[in-house]
């Protein structure tokens, strides 16, 4: 199973508990929700060709407790894109529970992503 929570529809983020095929996979419109240490997969599919031969995937643990709210980088590293041009696939790990975001930018824009979707790690 593969949940995204993107806004944009040049490009997005599926995220799953298993490795993600561009062929293969099962969508649902809803928040994923992941365990701490868990791996969690990722695909950047785009309607266009992705430019950039490197990327840098951002992961942000969102605080959500008023009145301030706070943001922190759990996990960012750069990668390179690879062969194909339409999509990326790879996996991180997150150890705490949280809100997440995770970004994924092309080195020649690191202001703006080329896809961001939102998800859950939570002790279960």
């Amino acid at each position: 199973m593969v949940t995204s929570c993107d806004r944009r529809k040049d490009a997005v983020i599926l995220l799953a508990d298993r490795p993600i095929s561009p062929s293969e996979f099962v969508y649902e419109n809803r928040q994923p929700v992941f365990k701490p240490r868990e791996r969690i997969y990722y695909i950047l599919l785009a309607k266009e060709e992705i430019v950039d031969n490197k990327l840098r995937i951002q992961v942000l643990k969102l605080d959500m407790k008023a009145p301030f709210y706070g943001i922190e980088i759990a996990y960012s590293t750069d990668i390179n894109r690879g062969q194909e041009k339409r999509y990326v696939t790879d996996y991180f790990v997150l150890h705490k529970a949280g809100n997440y975001v995770v970004r994924i930018f092309g080195h020649s824009d690191l202001e703006k992503p080329i896809a961001e979707t939102e998800f859950l790690v939570e002790d279960l």
